[in-house]
């Protein structure tokens, strides 16, 4: 079809329409061409154009010309006049807008697993509410999965989790990595394993387990490396939790060992247990910002995602 993109076209004429009034709108106020052109910053032979090709749409006179003076026929009085509120309010929208967008009072609703809500999260979440007060905030407690699909189903705008798979789990979300973390073996310091320097998945999966909760990053990571060795059906997992706290306690009460992943800054330290770093075996936990792929990312959801960024790079 002649003329290229119906769509563009359309757009294309309707700016157009616009800048024809505003020229007529703007030789009312300098009665000729040139100073109208100079304050719309076109040619002369432009603004004429756009006065012509009104007359054209209105079928009628709307300028008349002696030498370097202009005057407007009765009709192009009349249009002018017609014209000169939607100009001025076309420009003004800017400005309103702006206004209005400072006062309009924001939500930020952010889902994260209860780890990095209660470790890592504090110190950016305290920065960005003294930054933006106006913005509600609110942070809902989700193991990594939920967080994502909270996102992906318009019930959150930012999730902060760990992915063992950022292309397979986050399919739609556009996904920032912030940091990687090893799965650890948690045992206590007198355990057959704390004494082994490279224990192997068949040691580990000999001992009872305290693991993460189903649903997190971590656990799907344990979950894929124990099948495929072909251990998964033989596991004894006394225990599962979201919690670091809940895991460490009932580590330390002989329920079994943990494996999980969890940063450097929060690794609790005690003379009766031991961390051995078993990523060989596990692999490493992906922690990311997932947020809905393609939307325009306004600059206080900007804001809290680089701080969260911040926060990560100084904890790992």
């Amino acid at each position: 079809m002649p003329g290229g993109n119906t769509a563009t076209n359309r757009l294309f004429f309707k700016e157009l329409r616009f800048r024809q009034l505003e020229a007529l709108v703007e030789l009312t106020r300098h009665k000729n061409f040139s100073e109208a052109a100079k304050s719309l910053g076109l040619s002369t032979v432009s603004a004429w154009r756009q006065i012509r090709a009104l007359e054209e749409q209105f079928e009628t006179q709307l300028v008349t010309s002696r030498g370097p003076r202009t005057r407007l026929t009765e009709d192009g009085e009349m249009l002018a006049e017609m014209a000169r509120p939607l100009v001025e309010s076309f420009r003004s929208l800017p400005g309103v807008f702006a206004d209005r967008k400072e006062k309009q009072v924001r939500e930020l609703i952010v889902a994260a697993p209860a780890g990095l809500l209660s470790d890592l999260l504090p110190e950016p979440v305290t920065r960005y509410r003294e930054r933006f007060p106006n913005v509600n905030l609110r942070m809902v407690d989700l193991p990594s999965q939920g967080a994502c699909k909270a996102v992906l189903n318009g019930e959150a705008d930012l999730a902060i989790a760990g992915s063992p798979d950022l292309a397979g789990e986050s399919e739609g979300l556009t996904a920032h990595s912030l940091a990687q973390y090893p799965i650890r073996l948690l045992c206590p310091s007198d355990h057959a394993l704390a004494e082994s320097k490279r224990p192997t998945i068949r040691q580990i999966a000999r001992h009872p387990l305290v693991l993460s909760g189903e649903g997190t990053s971590d656990r799907a990571l344990v979950d894929a490396a124990f099948a495929k060795a072909g251990l998964a059906d033989g596991l004894d997992i006394t225990i599962t939790a979201s919690r670091l706290e809940l895991i460490v306690r009932y580590v330390e009460m002989g329920f079994g060992v943990a494996l999980l992943a969890s940063g450097p800054m929060v690794l609790p330290k005690s003379p009766t247990l031991r961390w051995v770093d078993v990523s060989r075996l596990f692999g490493f936990e992906e922690v990311a910002v997932f947020q809905p792929e393609g939307r325009f990312e306004l600059p206080h959801v900007r804001a809290f995602r680089e701080l969260v960024a911040e926060a990560m790079a100084t904890s790992t």
